[in-house]
């Protein structure tokens, strides 16, 4: 996946710009333009001042990191205006927006990345020291993830195949997020296993949390699909008690057409009870609950179709 990013020449430079403002993502030619005219986000938002425009150091920072779109008719004029401050052509980032909402349409209601992490407000700081943000060019088709869990009856690896679909033109890559229980210094490992390759690792040993690009092969046309396929290797925690009750879950921001998930179980760690829940987004929302049966193979499989956003997941218990 993978358009080189580094050295290139002033001409090379150009063109790469063009054509992010001709494919897209919005960020990323956003990023590429700053970038291009070498302003600071304080210098460009004092000029954008001067032209009667009042936006955040912050919003400028959600927009060029992906974590944000504009959307709103006062951000929509505001990328209209930073056209000129970039000295970009007319309509160059608003295009990439896509058409222009009818009147009186509503947004999204998508959830933000506060409302899926309540208690970890610093996933927004550890998404903003990547180039890309999750589902803001791709859109995830299919989601099929093969949990292990060891004899101490906790996360030992997770393997993530996933199927995604280019919105617009450009995605070179996705990110993915996770978090972990146990020593903040020993972070999960991730290696990339199919069609695609590790970029940057981020942690925050303060949550818990780590963020990883994964580089696709190329950049992605308008309606291409990608199939992806990684591995995450829990830490083994150095704790005296096993496990009484862990669970593992996703957070969907988006819908999801198909997510299947099978937990497998270690043969000294069978628990006696397994429950498959969802939620809302957040961590305070009211569950759905029902129970699993443990099959012969020690495992469990759950299915969800057009599922999201909120939490999806399955919950097992060992009696003591």
């Amino acid at each position: 996946m993978a358009t080189d990013r580094g050295g290139a020449a002033g001409g090379n430079r150009r063109d790469s710009l063009e054509q992010l403002l001709e494919h897209g993502p919005f960020d990323v030619a956003l990023r590429a333009a700053i970038a291009a005219r070498g302003l600071s986000l304080d210098r460009i938002q004092d000029r954008l001042r001067r032209q009667g425009v009042q936006i955040s150091l912050a919003t400028l920072s959600y927009w060029q990191s992906g974590q944000r779109r504009p959307e709103r008719a006062t951000s929509l004029r505001a990328v209209e205006h930073l056209e000129e401050v970039l000295e970009l052509p007319r309509d160059s980032l608003r295009d990439l927006l896509g058409p222009r909402p009818p009147r009186g349409a509503k947004n999204t209601g998508l959830p933000g990345l506060a409302e899926l992490w309540p208690s970890k407000p610093e996933v927004s700081r550890l998404l903003g020291d990547v180039p890309v943000a999750p589902d803001t060019s791709l859109r995830r088709l299919t989601l099929h993830d093969r949990v292990l869990v060891g004899p101490d009856g906790r996360e030992s690896s997770v393997r993530c195949t996933q199927v995604m679909r280019a919105e617009r033109g450009g995605p070179d890559r996705a990110l993915v997020v996770f978090d972990w229980d146990g020593d903040p210094d020993d972070p999960p490992a991730v290696s990339a296993l199919r069609n695609c390759r590790l970029g940057k690792v981020v942690t925050s040993g303060e949550s818990c949390l780590f963020a990883a690009e994964l580089l696709f092969e190329r950049a992605l046309c308008h309606g291409e699909t990608v199939l992806i396929e990684f591995e995450v290797h829990t830490p083994r925690r150095r704790l005296a008690e096993p496990a009484v009750t862990e669970s593992y879950f996703r957070r969907f921001r988006r819908p999801v057409r198909e997510y299947l998930l099978e937990v497998y179980f270690d043969p000294a760690a069978v628990p006696q009870r397994c429950r498959h829940f969802t939620a809302p987004p957040g961590e305070s929302g009211p569950e759905s609950v029902r129970g699993l049966k443990i099959g012969v193979s020690d495992s469990v499989l759950v299915l969800a179709r057009d599922f999201g956003p909120g939490h999806f997941g399955v919950r097992w218990h060992f009696d003591k």
